[in-house]
């Protein structure tokens, strides 16, 4: 557990937004590689893929700032969050970030989640390249699910199980 708190006269505020938003980016991730769509086509996978990478993006950027920071710097632009990270956690190859840009574009002006006629007529050629792109390669969010499950495996045997994140009110 990785909580920033601040105490001092009137309480403690304590930062848990980042593990947080980790977890939810991890259930996102497991969700899109459990779905199985009953249509030749679906645009699901690609949400559920780009709001785990959002998620995980937005928790790395709340270390350090709190989530009205984050939200008014970097909206849903996953590119715009992915390079304000510091060099060190920037580990896409070229031709990974040429698909999260593809699918930045479309995620931020909510194209994976309603119905666009135009991707329908053209039969929404500009989403394969982004989904063989996702199946061939490790994706950021691949990589940082791996390192979530040894980072919360590891948490959850220092706690005997359990951790902030399972309390009933988060």
């Amino acid at each position: 557990m990785n909580a920033t708190v601040i105490s001092g006269v009137g309480g403690i505020d304590a930062n848990l937004s980042a593990d947080a938003f980790h977890r939810w980016a991890t259930h996102y991730y497991k969700c899109r590689h459990d779905f199985a769509s009953p249509h030749k086509f679906s645009p699901v996978p690609y949400f559920l893929l780009c709001r785990a990478i959002e998620l995980e993006l937005r928790s790395r950027h709340l270390r350090g700032k709190r989530q009205l920071e984050v939200k008014r710097a970097y909206g849903h632009h996953l590119t715009k969050a992915y390079a304000g990270l510091p060099p060190v956690e920037q580990i896409l190859t070229p031709e990974e970030v040429v698909v999260l840009e593809q699918a930045s574009d479309i995620y931020a002006s909510k194209g994976f989640e309603y119905f666009e006629p135009e991707d329908a007529f053209t039969g929404f050629r500009r989403f394969p390249t982004f989904l063989c792109s996702i199946r061939s390669r490790r994706s950021f969010c691949a990589h940082e699910a791996q390192q979530a499950h040894a980072r919360y495996t590891a948490d959850e045997q220092r706690s005997n199980g359990r951790t902030v994140m399972d309390h009933p009110q988060l």
